[in-house]
């Protein structure tokens, strides 16, 4: 396990590619696991429980279901397995890393503004996560890095827009 994590670390360091990764549906799995485990840690410190938990499976299931459609309009479905543990991986990862930082920043109202600093070092972590996917998703591709970080600004777009959609109203 400690080795798996390291690899997930050395991408996020854009040291590995996700191709290093072997392509085993047990990697997968774990991988997704962890995903959706810190995607319903992160979420708790927004909503409730029940609500986290259905956050944590849509964001899952947009994760998937983008790399799927990606790499089969682009047939490279033999790269579906490493990509998704990849991105999976290194987003347990980055937010693991965002934990305490929401911890700090707490619910955020109107009322209550964020600090400068915090703010910086949150908008810090979503381009640096940004960078990661885009590095990920340009190996998956074989395109250069414009065109990953096109597609990883499109996914994270669209993914905030469908959870702002389904959730907005739903936040502690």
């Amino acid at each position: 396990m400690l080795q798996l994590i390291r690899a997930w670390f050395d991408i996020c360091l854009l040291r590995r590619a996700p191709q290093e990764l072997p392509a085993s549906r047990y990697l997968l799995g774990l991988s997704l696991c962890c995903y959706g485990l810190v995607s319903v840690l992160v979420s708790t410190q927004s909503y409730p429980f029940s609500q986290a938990l259905l956050l944590a499976a849509v964001d899952l299931g947009m994760l998937i279901l983008f790399v799927w459609s990606l790499l089969y309009l682009q047939r490279k479905t033999a790269r579906i397995n490493q990509t998704l543990s990849a991105l999976a991986g290194t987003g347990s990862l980055m937010g693991i890393i965002a934990l305490p930082l929401l911890l700090v920043i707490g619910p955020g109202t109107v009322a209550e503004p964020v600090s400068a600093p915090l703010l910086s070092l949150w908008l810090l972590l979503l381009l640096w996560n940004l960078f990661v996917m885009a590095h990920i998703i340009r190996h998956a591709l074989s395109s250069s890095f414009a065109i990953g970080f096109g597609v990883s600004l499109l996914y994270a777009l669209l993914n905030m827009q469908v959870i702002t959609t389904l959730f907005s109203s739903q936040a502690v």
